[in-house]
């Protein structure tokens, strides 16, 4: 789902908060475009998931959602 500013700000408190929060969003994209996880759109301030980014996303929402013990059984 997509996050607007304009909804961002109304619910922030202050615009100190609002700028808090935008900073600290921009801390966590960092990580994900210098891995090559995440790529920008271009002319927009939007990010896509990169084909290694849903091939990676893919592995972990798999393991995450998996019965280890069941699959250690079958092993």
């Amino acid at each position: 789902p997509v996050v607007k500013n304009e909804r961002r700000r109304a619910l922030a408190a202050d615009d100190a908060e609002f700028r808090r929060q935008s900073a600290a969003v921009t801390r966590q994209l960092a990580p994900l475009r210098a891995h090559g996880l995440i790529v920008n759109v271009p002319k927009s301030h939007q990010y896509h998931l990169s084909a290694s980014g849903r091939r990676i996303v893919t592995v972990l929402l798999t393991a995450h959602t998996s019965e280890v013990p069941r699959l250690a059984a079958s092993a």
